[in-house]
């Protein structure tokens, strides 16, 4: 290739690099800034609800069972992912039967990103909330908050830090059941999972831990004021 060829295919890769760039890290950083929004609001709460949430846990299965908005964790189930092919804008409206609480809507290089909250789930405490992130009218990410969940002991910093990479969704289920969010995205084919503890968490006010999955495997984890 001439000289004059490798100079006109380096700017081309130049030109597209920084768009590239753009798009995924605005995406990532509108979805950061919403789901940890909605786990600091209820961060605090959880730990005066704890002792609390047993008992409630069976009544509010029970609502989930009847419910009248759509709000649930089976319909956030079946919200597939896919900058392409993901479950469009209307159905994921339809399947909740109500309008978002809220909305937050940009365009960049002529890429619309909407980012839909909706508030108040069945079988979740009164913080919980689902929020959806659509690209071009296909859902990309999804999360889910503020999930009750009874346990039958408090999870401890020593069986966090004995968390290994590698380790499979089923044997973090397995060891400390399910987790009270998840939240999940797939971008430009890259698809990344993380589920959030919020109850039974053994440590101050607050105490919660997150496990990061990649290929179904554990690849990373965070916890904050555990013991």
């Amino acid at each position: 290739m001439s000289k004059k060829g490798n100079d006109r295919y380096k700017d081309m890769n130049y030109k597209k690099k920084p768009f590239y760039k753009r798009i995924w890290f605005w995406i990532l950083v509108v979805i950061v800034i919403i789901f940890a929004g909605s786990q600091m609001g209820k961060g605090s709460s959880d730990s005066s609800k704890s002792s609390s949430s047993d008992s409630s846990t069976a009544s509010s299965a029970s609502s989930s069972s009847k419910s009248t908005t759509g709000l649930t964790k089976d319909n956030f189930d079946k919200i597939s992912l896919s900058d392409s092919t993901g479950t469009s804008e209307k159905d994921v409206k339809s399947m909740f039967k109500k309008d978002p609480t809220s909305t937050d809507t940009q365009t960049v290089e002529n890429v619309s990103a909407n980012m839909y909250t909706w508030s108040g789930i069945d079988g979740g405490d009164i913080t919980s909330a689902i929020v959806v992130g659509f690209e071009n009218g296909h859902a990309i990410s999804k999360a889910i908050s503020g999930l009750k969940v009874s346990r039958s002991s408090k999870i401890t910093l020593a069986q966090f830090n004995a968390i290994q990479n590698g380790a499979s969704k089923t044997d973090i289920q397995k060891q400390f059941g399910d987790p009270n969010g998840y939240d999940l995205t797939n971008i430009g084919g890259q698809s990344s999972e993380m589920w959030s503890y919020t109850s039974g968490v053994n440590g101050d006010a607050g105490a919660n831990f997150n496990i990061t999955f990649t290929n179904g495997a554990v690849s990373g984890k965070t916890q904050l004021s555990m013991k």
